[in-house]
């Protein structure tokens, strides 16, 4: 898990700026193909959800996809990452485009059976909520990986040379990782064969289901605004506070506020409900948003305490969200009789990558119409471009999740007469 999550971390935070100021692709031409590889997501999430729900083999559901997975996700990441030296032009830009293709792909692969495995270990309302905790730890430190990486790639005298060794050396342990959890987890026995047995139904499951589409929601329009502050992070450092190199330090600061808290935010769900808790964090996040647009040249302390506060408040969507998401599961289940894990969170992982492509895709367009020349400092109209989709974007889509995130009433009750609906052939006390 951790050598994925370090690799996509990557691929979230850097590969726009290393692709326009290393690779010296266009920022419209490097948006418009990430936002691209979201309609190939479109195709590729709901069938690798189905068809791990329906997969049924001696490793059961989801571990044969896990498998599967790791080669071509390690070679993907080494592909993204060190074109041959002598591509330049379009060739250059067809091999980054296949690159993005595969990378995703692989990711699909082995993403959203992880997530649907993950949602089985624990069917208590809130046991479950400390699965997704721990998932997110291990993500976080992944992510922590990545901003070391980031900090010794921006440092390097030879980019475009270090990110090649940095890539094989991700690859490899990413393939590494990934087989871990097929060697030593094991899947329940009771939920073999219970996939929804036509695709097309199985979608409209999730497509009627009103708590899901609300969710869905939520988790889209937050995940935008965080796609955006994700891409523009290098370009905040580097332009807006000034502060060339440090795109780590920001990174970093995030991560430690998504770690350390991680366990208040599973204590405060547990005492105040999820859908409470959640709310909070994201009135929170609308604050640190509308406080980086002040930011400017040398505002370097603040921007790391920024970084902090985001990664503080954002780490309760990453684990609520989730948990509050394999409810959603249970409570399919006593309504259809089948568990469909895999197309519930294939539809929850589009949303997350649909999201961060349309993010990229906005941050690509605004770089290229106002005049954004890399390596050099900035016209005041692409600072201002950077600032408001860093900081006024964000604040407008999170007031949105709010608002559609109070309208969710899948509650601790609603859950617990679900899982009794389905006692006759699941237990809901095993883990």
């Amino acid at each position: 898990m951790l050598g994925v999550f370090t690799a996509s971390t990557l691929v979230s935070f850097y590969l726009l700026k290393f692709s326009t100021d290393v690779l010296l692709i266009a920022p419209a031409v490097i948006g418009t193909m990430l936002l691209l590889a979201r309609f190939w997501d479109a195709v590729t999430d709901p069938l690798a959800g189905w068809l791990s729900d329906r997969t049924h083999t001696r490793l059961g559901r989801r571990r044969p996809w896990l498998l599967g997975a790791a080669l071509p996700f390690g070679g993907s990441v080494v592909m993204l990452w060190s074109p041959p030296e002598q591509l330049e032009g379009t060739a250059l830009t067809i091999w980054v485009g296949v690159a993005i293709l595969l990378f995703y792909t692989a990711y699909t692969a082995f993403r959203i059976p992880h997530l649907a495995f993950a949602a089985e270990l624990d069917r208590g309302y809130h046991e479950r909520t400390r699965v997704f905790a721990i998932l997110q730890v291990m993500e976080s430190i992944g992510m922590f990986a990545a901003s070391g990486a980031l900090f010794l790639l921006e440092a390097a005298d030879d980019p475009r040379a270090f990110a090649r060794g940095l890539s094989i050396a991700i690859g490899v342990l990413a393939g590494i990782f990934m087989l871990l959890p097929v060697l030593h987890l094991r899947e329940r026995a009771e939920f073999q064969g219970k996939g929804g047995l036509h695709p097309m139904r199985s979608f409209q499951d999730v497509a009627k289901n009103t708590h899901a589409r609300i969710l869905i929601g939520v988790f889209l329009l937050e995940q935008i605004g965080f796609g955006a502050l994700v891409a523009l992070l290098p370009y905040l450092s580097d332009y807006v506070v000034v502060s060339p190199g440090r795109t780590a330090l920001y990174l970093s600061s995030a991560i430690t506020g998504i770690l350390v808290s991680i366990p208040a935010w599973v204590l405060v769900s547990r005492r105040f409900g999820k859908k409470r808790s959640w709310i909070w964090s994201l009135s929170a996040k609308v604050l640190v948003f509308a406080w980086i647009f002040t930011f400017g040249e040398g505002d370097m302390v603040m921007m790391a305490i920024a970084s902090l506060a985001f990664g503080l408040m954002h780490g309760c969507g990453a684990v609520v969200g989730q948990s509050l998401q394999a409810d959603i599961v249970d409570w399919d289940q006593a309504r259809t009789g089948e568990r469909k894990e895999g197309t519930y969170f294939a539809a929850w992982n589009f949303a997350q990558k649909a999201a961060s492509g349309v993010a990229v895709w906005l941050v690509g367009l605004m770089l290229s119409f106002t005049g954004f020349v890399p390596n050099i400092a900035q016209s005041n109209e692409t600072l201002l471009g950077i600032l408001l989709l860093a900081s006024i974007l964000p604040c407008v889509l999170h007031v949105g999740a709010i608002g559609l995130l109070a309208r969710f009433a899948l509650d601790e009750d609603q859950h617990r007469v679900a899982i009794e609906a389905t006692a006759g052939t699941t237990s809901a006390g095993s883990s």
